[in-house]
């Protein structure tokens, strides 16, 4: 009797924490053939090819789905970049096929073209600018944020004229584009102590931008994404947290959040708009996470799963989803205390 009520009590903990056991997903794991390369983001084309930045390595990886063996480097290819400790970061596949990325040291936007594999680079007008994450608008034009100077810029690929919008202090890393708006997260250098706590705004036609607060402090706003629904959800990397904004409400916007539990390092995130789920990269325990919208609660962790990556110490970075709903995402390792990952991984839910 004492044995049952032991097992029921356990039950009842688990299931008011809101975070039950994630059920069973299948992952693999594919090596790129450089070792130590640190895969960062990755970004899938319109032919189902999946492109992925080697920050440490200094290249651009491809892989085909259909050819990867798990465990192996086939059907991977790398191309090697023009200039050494370029440290390539974010990534993006155009509309036409074109590889676009982020060079974090080069200070230069690349393009590469998937037919040759020839590579050109658009030098950045501000000095040590540091872009980070780059993304296609709606007419072709390119946009990727300046982390280091604190602006927003577009590069048109018709002419490669780059054009900046000076936002305010906060370290701009991740965006989503939602029509005439470009939201973005800003954390600050949290590695050297220097917080913030805010989500920002710009609006294109007018080149003015506004910010929403978000605490913390020390809540350090990372990823981002665009749901189909046209709400804007983010990771909250030291507060552990998911949270989700309505850019349709007045400013300042409602930020509804999602705690994870206790240290999780949420990283990125994507939803997945036909099954309701949202899923994120936990950094701390080395999973994927997934946030399910239907059991979901504001202020509570019920609904939260997390799925725990083979490889020990993976420090999983970017993530995308594939026609079929499996995520894929980049094992970067720790990768700025000098500790490398060379592995794209796959869950398969």
């Amino acid at each position: 009797m004492k044995r049952a009520r032991f097992i029921w009590f356990f039950v009842f903990l688990m299931i008011a924490g809101g975070a039950l056991p994630a059920p069973a997903g299948t992952f693999t794991e594919y090596h790129t053939p450089s070792a130590d390369s640190s895969p960062a983001a990755l970004a899938f084309a319109p032919d189902g090819t999946l492109w992925f930045t080697e920050i440490n390595a200094n290249k651009i990886g491809k892989l085909v789905p259909s050819e990867v063996v798990a465990g192996t480097t086939k059907g991977i290819t790398e191309y090697d970049l023009p200039q050494p400790n370029s440290k390539p970061h974010y990534i993006t596949v155009a509309k036409d096929g074109m590889v676009w990325f982020t060079q974090m040291s080069g200070n230069r936007i690349g393009r590469l073209d998937p037919a040759t594999g020839a590579i050109k680079e658009y030098p950045i007008p501000t000095a040590d600018s540091e872009p980070h994450q780059i993304k296609e608008g709606a007419d072709g034009s390119l946009w990727f944020l300046e982390f280091e100077t604190n602006k927003v810029a577009r590069l048109d690929p018709a002419t490669g004229v780059i054009r900046e919008y000076p936002i305010g202090e906060g370290h701009p890393h991740a965006m989503a584009l939602a029509g005439d708006k470009i939201w973005y997260t800003q954390g600050g250098k949290f590695w050297m102590q220097a917080f913030a706590n805010k989500v920002g705004v710009l609006d294109i036609a007018t080149g003015k931008f506004e910010e929403v607060t978000v605490p913390p402090l020390k809540s350090v706003p990372h990823g981002m994404t665009l749901a189909g629904d046209g709400t804007i959800w983010f990771t909250q990397l030291f507060a552990s947290k998911l949270a989700r904004l309505d850019p349709s409400e007045s400013h300042p916007q409602k930020v509804v959040e999602y705690p994870l539990g206790q240290r999780k390092g949420p990283h990125d995130v994507v939803v997945d708009d036909q099954r309701g789920w949202v899923w994120f990269t936990a950094n701390r325990p080395d999973s994927i996470g997934r946030l399910d919208l239907a059991q979901a609660q504001p202020g509570t962790p019920q609904g939260v799963e997390f799925f725990k990556i083979p490889t020990p110490h993976s420090h999983p970075s970017q993530l995308v989803l594939d026609k079929e709903g499996n995520v894929w995402f980049t094992e970067m390792g720790m990768y700025f205390r000098g500790k490398y990952e060379n592995k794209i991984g796959k869950l398969t839910p």
